[in-house]
């Protein structure tokens, strides 16, 4: 056999494998793996997908009760959130989360999907983040209303409860700042402190519960989370680096968010996350730091 022969023939062989490689690639098999938002089209598309959960995160039940979407869980923030004597809303113990997200049928595969009220979404997030399954993790953008107006399945029946699975976490301890950690960072021009309250509370002039001294921490800027959001939507990526960045966070800085307990600041951690910036989250904000007679507060100007 001639040497062009062979090549014809080698290359007649290796035709199936080309078209197989091609056809993958046409089927979507080498999809890449969604980010922190997903549209209503991605879930119209992979609601059946295996492994796939999706949970409902809302204070309370009665907007999941009254429509959600179809195969939908409910969560509450008390299920995953606790009180540590004065310090309200603070992570429970890892063993506890791991447990109660198997019982929702969270195993070690598989997308999940969040949606419902803003903040308590992005606490969920966080937490799955601190558990070390953020990447896994897709919040959906426009949530029910978008869902339901690009005809996505809702129901008001109940969910049948989920087969239990069998889940490994890899806690982050690195996503949390304690009240210590952040006094040693003070002055550390790579880190910066972001205050996501309102300016009220941050300059002091608006009382708050369970907040001993009115004020902030000394050093911290103030972007009110409020702005980072247009209803239950996120604004546009270059409308919330706008943001960080009038708030002082300068690329590749380490931003640290709080607030009053914590729960304001999951939603300006996920953003940090969404930019991609090295982000943690003062679980104890305010709520703890105001009560440590030791820690110094910024406090209203006379």
């Amino acid at each position: 056999m001639t040497s062009a022969k062979l090549l014809g023939v080698l290359a007649l062989l290796a035709l199936p494998a080309a078209a197989a490689a091609a056809a993958q690639d046409h089927c979507g098999a080498r999809e890449p793996a969604p980010g922190l938002l997903v549209s209503v089209d991605w879930l119209l598309q992979h609601r059946k997908d295996p492994d796939l959960v999706i949970l409902h995160a809302e204070r309370t039940r009665a907007a999941f009760d009254s429509a959600h979407v179809a195969g939908a869980r409910f969560i509450a923030p008390s299920e995953y959130t606790v009180t540590r004597g004065p310090v309200l809303y603070e992570l429970p113990p890892a063993p506890r989360l791991d447990s109660l997200f198997e019982s929702l049928g969270i195993g070690d595969a598989g997308r999940i999907v969040l949606y419902g009220d803003v903040l308590p979404v992005t606490r969920l997030f966080f937490t799955l983040d601190y558990l070390g399954l953020g990447e896994r993790v897709s919040l959906l953008d426009g949530g029910v209303a978008d869902w339901r107006a690009a005809g996505g399945a809702v129901t008001a029946l109940p969910t049948p409860p989920a087969e239990r699975t069998m889940l490994t976490i890899h806690p982050q301890p690195e996503l949390l700042a304690d009240a210590d950690w952040i006094h040693s960072h003070l002055r550390d021009s790579a880190v910066t402190l972001l205050d996501v309250r309102s300016p009220e509370e941050f300059d002091g002039t608006k009382a708050e519960e369970a907040v001993a001294r009115p004020g902030h921490i000394p050093g911290a800027r103030n972007l009110d989370w409020t702005t980072t959001v247009n209803g239950a939507r996120f604004r546009g990526k270059a409308e919330l680096q706008e943001l960080l960045t009038r708030a002082g966070a300068a690329p590749g800085a380490t931003l640290v968010t709080y607030c009053r307990v914590g729960s304001r600041a999951s939603a300006v951690y996920f953003v940090a996350r969404l930019l991609g910036y090295p982000v943690k989250l003062y679980d104890g904000s305010m709520n703890e730091w105001a009560g440590r007679a030791d820690l110094p507060v910024a406090g209203p100007r006379p």
